[in-house]
């Protein structure tokens, strides 16, 4: 599938899971943050190339997904922290291409790394909300769906997207926090 410019706007509801140490809110500590949640994908549109032997417009739509990950990071002090985060991303899809061939039994999936700042403010008792941003590199992105049998599958990797994040922790134990955030993604240019 070509096009000649794709915006996905993910937004995601994560509910991660335990996260160690330095998210805690102690200063000068490594962390690890596993993830996981849901994923909603804007439907889009793109120009289909030979796409089940049809070339034209195209129309995806995504249903709600689901969202993993985990991060690696540094709490610098008590506001401040870094993180190195895989995630993997898939939702299922149908595509209309030409306007005459719906191809369902689809699945629109990515894996990403992100590079992300967090900004932790003060907290209020055993809460303390947090704000980030990201910039990632896609790793794989790609569309697989089957018609009459036969499974087509188109990807591509190395483009470049960011991502806005806001959440709140709850401290559980010195050690160890429960994470809820929001995250807002885009991607564009895609060509697959």
């Amino acid at each position: 599938m070509n096009n000649t410019m794709i915006k996905i706007l993910t937004l995601s509801l994560t509910a991660t899971g335990l996260s160690n140490s330095a998210l805690a809110s102690d200063s000068g500590n490594w962390f690890l943050r596993p993830y996981l949640g849901l994923s909603q994908i804007s439907n889009f549109e793109a120009t289909a190339n030979n796409v089940d032997g049809l070339t034209g417009p195209a129309k995806i739509d995504l249903d709600t997904g689901f969202v993993t990950g985990i991060g690696i990071g540094y709490r610098y002090n008590e506001n401040i922290a870094v993180e190195l985060a895989w995630e993997y991303r898939s939702n299922d899809s149908d595509v209309l291409v030409a306007d005459q061939s719906l191809l369902t039994n689809g699945n629109y999936a990515s894996n990403i790394f992100f590079i992300n700042g967090h900004y932790h403010f003060n907290g209020h008792g055993d809460w303390q909300p947090y704000v980030g941003a990201g910039l990632g590199w896609i790793q794989e992105i790609d569309i697989d769906f089957e018609r009459n049998g036969i499974e087509s599958s188109y990807s591509s990797d190395g483009d470049i997207g960011y991502q806005l994040f806001a959440g709140v922790d709850y401290k559980l134990a010195p050690a160890w926090v429960l994470q809820t955030e929001l995250r807002y993604g885009s991607i564009t240019s895609i060509d697959l």
